[in-house]
């Protein structure tokens, strides 16, 4: 039963949305110079210009304002879930950069509440709602939690990340089908575990290099075995291992490699009770490697 469960497109679709969630950060930084399949039109970057202009002369008069677009990138996220108590300000973050055929928003917000606090907030909003919840429980700095609309096809999402003394919580809502039906393919070059299910992948254009993500899980196999057999591979395939360490109270695994043009890092993970490892590999690649 937990296994047909966790291969609902819910949690498929959650388990991409997280991605978009870790790499927020890179997200929000190089997202100006993100497009899917290319660079922005000549058209977008004057009215980009143009809403900056107007965004400035606003500011100076009564304050900090949002651009259209902002605004918009809020409402497709936010309208779904009530504010949360302590938090700051809500921002956009990044909206229909999958492709045409993948509506997708993401904003964000900070509160100094813990991980977990903001999770059960939310898990009770959605369950007072009579809605079903997906979710999930990383560790005590990350998880996420939300609902699918069946109707829609749509999952909305609130994943947080807890660093510096701070929460940062990620609101998303998307409708991925298409997505999820070409997210399976691993790009040339990037290394993964042999035999690799259940596979998902993110490729992100940022200014002067890709940032990619891919995870999935490995069948059958222990933590150790999954690490060894990995390590071996990377090996074999030329990169450099330049750090291990295993996560207290976990089973659980980190790796940083590197190869020329290359530097990422992998994490194994072994959930409890389970014979298999999951697994999730953060790498960027310059734009002129290989």
């Amino acid at each position: 039963m937990l296994k047909a469960l966790t291969a609902h497109p819910a949690f498929r679709t959650a388990s991409v949305l997280v991605t978009v969630a870790v790499a927020g950060v890179l997200i929000g930084m190089g997202m100006e110079e993100a497009r899917y399949g290319g660079a922005r039109s000549e058209l977008e970057r004057a009215e980009a210009a143009a809403d900056e202009l107007d965004q400035e002369a606003t500011a100076a008069q009564s304050g900090p304002t949002r651009s259209k677009r902002d605004e918009a990138v809020l409402a497709r996220t936010l309208t779904y879930f009530p504010p949360y108590p302590k938090a700051g300000r809500p921002e956009a973050l990044a909206a229909d950069y999958l492709g045409p055929d993948t509506p997708i928003a993401v904003a964000w917000f900070s509160t100094q509440d813990s991980s977990d606090q903001v999770l059960q907030h939310y898990r009770k909003v959605i369950l007072d709602e009579g809605l079903p919840v997906v979710g999930v429980r990383f560790n005590d700095n990350a998880g996420y939690v939300g609902y699918w609309v069946p109707k829609d096809d749509e999952v909305r999402l609130m994943s947080t990340l807890h660093q510096g003394g701070e929460t940062l919580v990620f609101v998303s809502s998307a409708r991925m089908r298409n997505y999820l039906e070409r997210a399976g393919r691993v790009p040339s070059g990037v290394p993964v575990p042999r035999g690799l299910q259940d596979v998902a992948s993110l490729s992100l254009r940022m200014e002067g290099a890709t940032s990619i993500t891919v995870s999935g899980r490995v069948p059958d196999t222990t933590l150790s075995e999954a690490e060894q057999a990995y390590r071996a591979q990377l090996r074999d395939q030329g990169w450099s291992v330049t750090e291990a360490r295993e996560e207290e109270g976990f089973q659980e695994t980190q790796l940083s490699l590197t190869r020329t043009g290359l530097r990422g890092q992998a994490t194994l993970r072994q959930p409890a009770a389970q014979q298999s490892v999951d697994f999730h590999l953060s790498l960027m690649r310059a734009q002129a490697a290989p």
